[in-house]
């Protein structure tokens, strides 16, 4: 009985420091939320800054905190990184932008400027009757190369190649598609997803970050600029877009022959770097005889590389007679084959003959990378 005790009273006393422990919760490192998007973009139409808002709206306290969202923006040829890190004066009032940019292979730069316009529905009371105003609903225009910035009205902007994106309250635009005559693109980089539980913003959390490092370390982060889902902006339907293939000139089609695409095919391996070599057109009687030229290079299967040597494919002739055209063409074989057979084809000629009007197209499969100017990139991505 003595002995029962004894093992009673161990028992109890152990017990004693048993206490249920809180989980810790391991925090993500930030390289876990990268995501690796293909480069090779569909025929769709993206507003990367409605898909991926650069800022999440606070509302008990009516404050726009930026995500710190690193973007990757193409103009001209060259990549830039960029990350919107403040949005309000240092007196607290909103639509003052700080900016951080970094041209690809230079130092980080800082942007300061003020693109209040009308604001948005949450800060301005009144938003509505501010927009229809014209010398107050405007944008802030920059010039990433240069960092001048400057405002203008809209329709001056749809005339005006100089500036590559712009800022008017909480909204943001780029020189391409319906809002300018550039060629600017933009895609997605990173968004650190470690600020949003199941959907809904942190804002304790977002709000230690922009009162610390601003983002960053997010865009410090090793990226690969010209890895880049650049995502074809309002306005620009297809990846091959016709203003970057042909030219009409006195009802005939010329070739740009200076853009390339990198085109993905639906056979595991297969790439074509092609474009438009010539476009042959003789008008008989009352008829456009059409011959268009494409000369392209094919992946060679054991490297990441194209083939040294191009392949040259004459399409088909056509005539302005033929009310609609539509084939499917296969790189591999250099055919036209069933458009049904979606597995096979690569890139979708269409043509349509209307009222005197000739409207042509391509339309892609897997998807595409372009318009590329430099001809000798011949590794694919």
């Amino acid at each position: 009985m003595k002995v029962l005790l004894i093992l009673l009273v161990v028992l109890l006393n152990s017990c004693r420091g048993i206490n249920e422990q809180p989980i810790q919760k391991k925090e993500q490192a930030i390289e876990y939320y990268i995501k690796a998007h293909s480069p090779y973009v569909l025929d769709e139409s993206i507003d990367i800054f409605l898909k991926r808002p650069w800022y999440v709206y606070d509302e008990s306290n009516h404050i726009i905190w930026p995500n710190f969202q690193v973007y990757a923006l193409k103009t001209k040829g060259t990549y830039y990184k960029l990350q919107i890190i403040d949005y309000y004066r240092k007196d607290s009032r909103p639509g003052f932008y700080t900016l951080r940019l970094q041209k690809e292979g230079e130092n980080t730069k800082s942007l300061n400027f003020d693109a209040q316009g009308c604001g948005n529905v949450y800060t301005n009371l009144q938003y509505k009757e501010c927009i229809k105003n014209p010398s107050l609903n405007v944008y802030t225009y920059l010039n990433v190369e240069t960092l001048d910035y400057w405002k203008m009205s809209n329709e001056e902007a749809k005339e005006n190649e100089l500036w590559d994106i712009a800022f008017n309250g909480t909204e943001v635009k780029i020189n391409s598609g319906f809002n300018g005559p550039g060629k600017v693109r933009i895609g997605d980089l990173y968004l650190y997803e470690g600020f949003f539980n199941q959907g809904v913003a942190e804002f304790q959390r977002i709000a230690t970050v922009s009162f610390g490092d601003k983002g960053l370390r997010f865009f410090n982060l090793d990226f690969d600029l010209r890895q880049v889902a650049f995502a074809l902006p309002p306005g620009v339907e297809r990846v091959v877009s016709e203003e970057d293939w042909y030219q009409k000139d006195q009802g005939f089609h010329t070739p740009v022959t200076e853009s390339w695409w990198i085109l993905k095919a639906p056979e595991f391996g297969s790439f074509f770097k092609f474009h438009i070599k010539e476009i042959i057109e003789n008008k008989i009687e009352n008829e456009i005889h059409t011959t268009i030229i494409l000369e392209f290079y094919s992946r060679d299967k054991n490297t990441n590389f194209f083939s040294l040597n191009s392949s040259i494919w004459s399409l088909p002739k056509f005539t302005s007679r033929q009310r609609l055209i539509k084939w499917c063409l296969d790189f591999d074989d250099k055919r036209v084959v069933n458009c049904q057979l979606k597995s096979k084809w690569d890139l979708k000629f269409s043509a349509s003959n209307r009222r005197g009007k000739r409207k042509w197209r391509f339309n892609v499969n897997q998807g595409a990378i372009g318009p590329l100017i430099d001809p000798s990139i011949l590794r694919i991505p």
